[in-house]
């Protein structure tokens, strides 16, 4: 009578027990998935090995300076670098740069440049001097004779002041020493016509972030 009733009880036992087990495996199973997001999600938007780009970039650092009539200002940084491309006339390609820097006492500085050297988007700008169609030398920019039309390169720069004041000029350049990886580095000088004086504005940028559009 013993062994029969020990028999009939330890299957029962067994077969609640591997029910449980097979619960508290399911429960644990949904836990870890659940989980799972939360934690692999800023694991990849903080991993820089999927950014090769800003991993690059952060390892060197962005340089801006400037001189007004060889006055030093300072506070120098950059605000908007684009970067796109656009057709001149049909069949005619141009990359273009806009690039936007600001003192530290709020005004601020936009160079322009139009590069029709190598229309390539995946390319990045020429290494070249962009001189502005009132320099003296802007017949040594490059150019493309369509017939009726010659297009080339060209520069320029606009000189907003804090108080809302703008100027522009063409009469100067801006060299592109660099371009790789996404960052530009070069140098520009232009002569500008502010009121009643003629001011000289001139100053370098080094690993500037281009912002491709």
């Amino acid at each position: 009578m013993k062994q029969q009733l020990s028999a009939s009880v330890f299957p029962f036992n067994f077969k609640k027990s591997r029910r449980v087990f097979l619960g508290c495996l399911l429960s644990l199973a949904m836990i870890v998935m659940l989980s799972l997001p939360s934690f692999s999600n800023p694991e990849l938007s903080s991993n820089s090995s999927i950014l090769p780009l800003s991993k690059s970039t952060s390892l060197e650092a962005t340089i801006i300076n400037c001189k007004i009539n060889d006055a030093v200002a300072k506070g120098f940084s950059a605000k908007e670098t684009n970067f796109f491309k656009m057709e001149q006339a049909e069949g005619i390609f141009a990359k273009v740069l806009y690039m936007s820097l600001e003192d530290g006492d709020g005004n601020l500085f936009a160079l322009s440049l139009t590069d029709l050297e190598n229309a390539k988007m995946d390319s990045c700008l020429t290494s070249n001097i962009f001189y502005g169609n009132e320099h003296e030398r802007s017949d040594q920019n490059f150019s493309k004779d369509i017939g009726s039309t010659i297009f080339s390169n060209n520069s320029s720069l606009i000189f907003e002041k804090k108080d809302g004041a703008s100027f522009k000029s063409r009469d100067g350049w801006i060299k592109i020493d660099r371009c790789k990886n996404g960052m530009i580095s070069g140098s520009f000088n232009f002569k500008m016509e502010v009121g009643k004086s003629t001011e000289l504005l001139e100053g370098e940028f080094v690993n500037v972030l281009l912002e491709v559009e």
